[in-house]
């Protein structure tokens, strides 16, 4: 049985695994560093992590990596198979994990049986892009102070909005465009300044009140 508990319940990974029985799902456990899938394989699954992270990269010309996302436990990624012959990137576990996947040819032949649960993935995927293109917007700031505290703006909840940090700096830094480096300096700089309090494995952000 597939536990949805920590998944929120209009999630795209959760209306994913919401369709109907006949859809098989298997489960694969993948230790930190290998690959679940490789830039140019068949795409033949859509994923969702169940535990741990993935990674998806992408490999430019010259060689180099783009990360395009981080997926965390309870999200789905390879959503863009449903229309695509090939991976076009990289998912690499980044710590020891365990993934569902969902085969292209059931999902497919699920939403065209049932109009309302394509009208419900399909917002899904909508909400989906909004983030993205949220986390898109943060490469655009230029300073990379300002840029740090958006991407802790982001995700931040509670009051004050308190962001718990489970992955390294250097792979935030990663998913930034920045260098670790550049991150270090931005964090010391906004402590400095009175607007964020750090934490061992948490960054909270100090309100004008505070």
């Amino acid at each position: 049985m597939i536990d949805l508990s920590a998944m929120a319940g209009e999630s795209l990974a959760a209306r994913l695994l919401a369709l109907p029985p006949g859809t098989r799902v298997g489960r694969h456990r993948v230790r930190s560093g290998a690959s679940i899938f490789r830039q140019g394989d068949p795409a033949v699954a859509i994923y969702v992590v169940e535990v741990g992270r993935v990674r998806l990269a992408r490999v430019l010309a010259d060689g180099t990596q783009l990360i395009l996302h981080v997926a965390q436990a309870g999200e789905s990624f390879a959503e863009a198979s449903l229309s695509s012959a090939q991976y076009h990137c990289d998912a690499v576990a980044e710590t020891d994990a365990t993934v569902l996947a969902l085969p292209k040819v059931d999902l497919l032949a699920a939403l065209i049986a049932d109009p309302a649960q394509c009208l419900a993935l399909a917002q899904a995927l909508a909400a989906q892009v909004r983030d993205l293109r949220a986390k898109l917007e943060l490469r655009n700031i230029k300073s990379a102070g300002e840029r740090v505290l958006a991407w802790l703006r982001l995700h931040g909840t509670g009051d004050p909005p308190c962001v718990p940090i489970g992955r390294s700096w250097t792979q935030i830094a990663n998913e930034l465009g920045l260098s670790r480096e550049a991150v270090y300096r931005a964090l010391a700089s906004l402590e400095r300044q009175g607007r964020i309090t750090r934490e061992l494995h948490m960054v909270c952000l100090n309100t004008p009140s505070a």
